[in-house]
């Protein structure tokens, strides 16, 4: 069958054929591929040359950011039955720390994960896959056209889930009976600022949103940019940061009260460090970025960190997703797209058949937010 991905030794993407798969186990399933998006980290393997193909292979299919239809189950299979729209989780744990074995593979301990398209693992540009029942999420029928959008709508969950758990160590400070950290509306009377108006920013800043966070979000982007106008839709404060410094950012921010919450999701690594003086007391800051290239710069460490310590702030990063994050997800999407004005169909900006993956890969430029790669297209 047909598949796309990176050659060892080789630049660039190709196309090549490897074997359909089958199942083999009592517990897994068989997908039939329907839609891949591309990010940030596709576009880097191809970019810097990323190759992390495991030993003993030349090839590696790429993509991670999948949904499909069950083709064929296990007999031990329970959940999941032919016809089911799903979309299939990414990591793959050791099978050796207790994170792993109690199905936090994105918490991996030893590193020693495999993840699709990305480390060691196959992706999803192609036609079928199979996957153990654990790691195939069933998806309502009405949302399957969007369930591409799951994978990094989970990486956003998470990053919030990593908030809310954290920060539920303060008193909730403005003494609203509905306003609490288990709440759907657990942002009242909460600020937070969105590094990055990328897919992953807009997906966190609609979360944020939809919890009723005061929200801001900075880019380096004029206000007449495709991605700041579907900012527009969420009701978002945006900053155009590219004659800004940081603390001028975050002056803008604390208009609102304290800025309790900083989501980076640019991957900038200056603006990410920048940022971290300017925090407010017993805030936190999530960073799910990640730089490529490298970067020296002078900063008072003593400084920095007197300042982290004395206002009992927390600095955390998180990275992956697992099941829990896309269950969360196919709850919140539908919201998201209801509350927001279409916002997830309006984010999926190009279309293109599998035979077509190059032009998929090329397509940059400000018009281009998602771009999704049909494997076979919904009917």
């Amino acid at each position: 069958m047909l598949a796309v991905g990176i050659i060892r030794g080789k630049k660039g993407v190709y196309d090549f054929e490897i074997p359909k798969p089958v199942i083999t186990r009592p517990d897994e399933v068989l997908v039939s591929v329907k839609e891949v998006g591309l990010d940030g980290t596709d576009f880097n393997i191809l970019r810097y040359n990323l190759q992390d193909i495991a030993e003993g292979r030349d090839k590696m299919v790429m993509g991670h950011e999948m949904s499909g239809v069950v083709e064929e189950v296990g007999k031990a299979v329970k959940s999941l039955s032919p016809g089911d729209p799903v979309v299939v989780t990414v990591r793959r744990g050791d099978d050796i720390d207790q994170p792993c074995l109690h199905n936090q593979s994105d918490m991996c301990l030893t590193g020693l994960f495999t993840e699709h398209g990305i480390h060691k693992l196959d992706g999803f540009l192609t036609e079928y896959t199979v996957a153990e029942e654990q790691y195939v999420v069933r998806v309502p029928q009405k949302l399957a056209r969007l369930a591409v959008l799951a994978e990094p709508v989970s990486i956003a969950e998470k990053g919030i889930q990593q908030i809310k758990h954290i920060q539920s160590r303060i008193h909730w400070y403005c003494g609203h009976s509905e306003h609490s950290w288990q709440s759907e509306q657990w942002g009242g009377c909460r600020v937070a600022l969105v590094v990055g108006a990328g897919p992953l920013g807009l997906l966190a800043t609609a979360l944020l949103r939809l919890a009723g966070v005061s929200t801001y979000t900075s880019d380096l982007l004029p206000e007449s940019h495709p991605r700041i106008k579907l900012l527009a839709d969420t009701q978002t404060h945006y900053i155009d940061a590219r004659k800004k410094t940081p603390k001028e950012v975050v002056q803008l921010c604390c208009t609102a009260g304290n800025l309790d919450i900083i989501f980076e999701a640019a991957g900038a690594a200056t603006t990410a460090v920048a940022l971290i003086p300017y925090m407010s007391r017993s805030s936190i800051y999530v960073m799910t970025g990640i730089p490529r290239e490298e970067l020296n710069m002078k900063l008072d460490a003593a400084k920095l960190v007197h300042h982290i310590v004395s206002y009992n702030q927390v600095v955390v990063g998180s990275v992956n997703s697992n099941r829990r994050h896309f269950e969360t997800a196919l709850k919140h999407m539908p919201v998201i797209n209801e509350r927001f004005d279409g916002l997830l169909d309006k984010m999926i900006t190009h279309r293109f058949p599998l035979t077509d993956y190059k032009k998929a890969f090329a397509t940059t430029g400000s018009s281009a937010i998602k771009t999704v790669i049909e494997v076979e297209p919904w009917d």
